[in-house]
């Protein structure tokens, strides 16, 4: 066999050809199915982790208590109160009490520790229990559940400390999460939550009725109106002298009233301390810081003047209630303006008051003497206004010294005797008159008193047949104040006996026996004097709160007769008028415009009005007095001057009466000084 060799000199093989596998095959017809690759499953991606928060209302307490806040209106103003705050869901005690530091900053300087309460469904004051603890203190899931997934409200109720409840300043750290807005009136940046509290301090709401609250009227910047003060003679600009007024020895006017003609020389001696130290009341107002020395002062003439004097010197750089009142309008339309004004909501009565009276040019401190004499008045007469009795409306109904509240149900509904109420205690603080002659045993019940340990006379049943009926159960030799011991000699008739048995039974009380005749007393005058008035007498308390003078009466008992007065030691007496009157100088004038008058002259005119104080009737003196200072009141210092004018004149703000000197008989100045003193309300005529 020979081998062929090629050219090349290589030798050629013939081999087999390489079959491809079924797998092979496969593999190229389905690459998908039957690929040797390694095949992996991808991996779905992990989801991000969410971050969840738990909406939750928190309200911090300013003390322990078990009860909810009944107004959450301080709470807010002093930085506590309720917040809405988001809180992890995964949130441990650690984390909880680090939200809430950071929401409430005061709880930062609370170191007598704090728990978390919660309070039952339902608004109002509802009491509270506190929150389960786990074993790691308070967590997410038991405030979520404790509060119903934050839908009630979670009180922070402090153990071992109270917070300060101070106002804090509107660019305070806890207010900066909160919306702010711009006062309109004053510019200052302020809280929108607190935005409708500062509009009521910083101005007063716009009236429809006309007793509204108006801009000052503006004054030239480069004019000075000066004034000479007559008290002290010292100089002050015209706008600052009625804040110096209040200050510069001007006493008290009870202080005047209580010496009457029969006072001892022991009173009459007390009322000259009072006097002579109210001087001395601004500088121990000033060491004090916060007025505190009323509650140290001995005279109770002497702490009403320096409790009403701190509170009206603190709030006299704020801005002032302002009245107008037109005289030209019928007596219901200014009654009508002055209900208004005292119904205003949320005042601030120690604020200054600026009052106007349209329709005549005066101005100044008499004016001002004038609205509270005139509020007064109507408090204590009556209103002519009909507010359903058909008749006048009078609040206070009775005898002197024995008024007892109205029983109107109108009254009450129309919230009379709360404005009443701001009537006393606005006239108080200004140094105004009060209303005199109120029950004792509504005074010991108005001020906490029980009503059975009030001492309850027959002179205060207001109702004529319910006295006579209950004065069938007194003495008859000691007609009002013992009761019968000897029945037999006190046996009742028939008659009689069935008057007592109607009366207590339409009160639901036993009718009378042998040995309950001392109780059915007692408690018929009770029933007859207390328990009628009940709800007048609690708006009446509110009001004397609101104005301020409460602390007053609850701090100084023995100031309460200062307050309220008894008639007779109110009234206005000749000897009084006479005691406080500086009459004309004896020196012989002879001015060149024709005001002067020879001694002679003076002292005839000066006995003539003497004369007048000493025989007119009460009401002719008050309104001499009134015309004179501008209310009922005396006051220190009262001048007589003798001039050239057809008619008398006055000043009140400077308590100054000016006389004509061409009088030639009693009778002749008698008919004209009462003819101008009976047009009091009509207005003054001078500026």
């Amino acid at each position: 066999m020979g081998i062929q060799i090629g050219a090349s000199g290589s030798s050629e093989v013939s081999q087999p050809a390489r079959t491809h596998t079924v797998q092979q095959e496969m593999q190229r017809s389905f690459p998908a199915i039957y690929s040797n690759r390694m095949r992996t499953k991808r991996k779905a991606p992990e989801p991000p982790t969410v971050i969840k928060f738990l909406e939750l209302q928190f309200c911090l307490l300013e003390q322990h208590t078990d009860r909810c806040p009944k107004d959450e209106t301080l709470l807010l103003r002093a930085g506590l109160g309720r917040r809405s705050v988001n809180i992890l869901d995964t949130a441990d005690h650690t984390e909880i009490t680090r939200v809430l530091l950071e929401e409430y900053p005061k709880l930062q300087n609370l170191h007598g520790g704090w728990l978390l309460h919660k309070a039952a469904g339902g608004s109002g004051q509802r009491k509270t229990t506190p929150l389960p603890q786990g074993s790691q203190g308070y967590t997410a899931k038991i405030l979520k559940s404790s509060s119903n997934n934050g839908k009630n409200i979670i009180y922070i109720v402090p153990l071992q400390e109270e917070i300060d409840m101070t106002p804090l300043p509107y660019d305070a750290p806890e207010f900066k999460n909160m919306p702010k807005n711009v006062c309109m009136t004053c510019g200052q940046s302020v809280p929108l939550q607190l935005l409708p509290f500062h509009i009521e301090s910083c101005q007063q709401v716009n009236q429809d009725s006309g007793s509204v609250v108006e801009d000052e009227p503006r004054r030239e910047p480069d004019v000075i109106c000066m004034d000479t003060c007559p008290i002290c003679g010292e100089q002050f600009a015209a706008e600052m002298m009625p804040y110096h007024a209040s200050s510069c020895g001007e006493s008290f006017p009870q202080i005047i009233t209580t010496m009457n003609s029969n006072a001892t020389e022991e009173s009459a001696s007390v009322s000259v301390v009072c006097e002579s130290t109210v001087t001395e009341s601004s500088t121990d107002l000033s060491s004090s810081g916060t007025s505190e020395s009323w509650k140290r002062a001995e005279v109770p003439q002497r702490a009403a003047v320096l409790y009403r004097m701190g509170l009206v010197q603190e709030k006299e750089t704020e801005p002032p209630l302002k009245f107008r009142l037109d005289i030209r309008e019928d007596v219901e339309d200014q009654e009508a303006k002055i209900i208004s004004f005292y119904k205003i909501p949320k005042v601030d009565w120690a604020r200054p008051l600026y009052c106007k009276l349209q329709g005549d040019v005066a101005t100044g401190e008499g004016v001002k003497r004038h609205f509270f004499s005139l509020v007064m008045h109507k408090l204590q007469s009556g209103f002519i206004t009909d507010f359903g009795n058909g008749t006048s409306t009078v609040l206070f109904e009775g005898q002197v010294d024995h008024l007892v509240p109205s029983t109107s149900q109108v009254l009450v509904q129309s919230d009379l005797f709360l404005m009443a109420g701001r009537m006393i205690g606005h006239s108080f603080l200004h140094g105004g008159p009060l209303v005199a002659g109120l029950s004792p045993a509504i005074i010991h019940v108005l001020l906490g008193g029980s009503p059975q340990t009030a001492v309850i006379l027959l002179e205060d049943v207001v109702d004529i047949d319910i006295r006579e009926t209950l004065q069938l159960l007194y003495t008859d030799n000691d007609s009002k104040r013992e009761k019968l011991n000897d029945e037999k000699k006190n046996e009742l008739s028939e008659d009689q006996r069935r008057a007592v048995n109607q009366l207590a039974l339409s009160w639901d009380l036993p009718v009378l026996t042998a040995t309950n005749r001392t109780w059915l007393l007692h408690s018929l005058l009770q029933h007859a004097v207390l328990t009628g008035p009940s709800r007048q007498i609690k708006q009446f308390r509110q009001g004397l709160k609101e104005s301020m003078i409460w602390p007053l009466l609850e701090a100084r008992p023995d100031v309460v007769p200062v307050i309220f007065p008894r008639h007779s030691t109110a009234e206005c007496n000749a000897q009084v008028v006479l005691d406080n009157i500086i009459w004309p100088s004896e020196e012989e004038t002879d001015n060149d415009d024709g005001d002067g008058f020879p001694v002679a002259v003076k002292c005839k005119i000066a006995g003539y009005l003497r004369q007048f104080v000493e025989t007119v009737t009460q009401d002719k003196l008050k309104q001499l007095v009134k015309f004179w200072v501008g209310w009922e009141l005396p006051m220190k210092d009262m001048q007589v001057e003798v001039v050239q004018a057809a008619h008398p004149s006055s000043s009140t703000c400077f308590q100054i009466l000016r006389l004509p000197g061409y009088y030639t008989s009693y009778n002749e100045f008698y008919d004209n000084l009462k003819g101008c003193i009976a047009h009091n309300d009509s207005g003054f005529g001078l500026i």
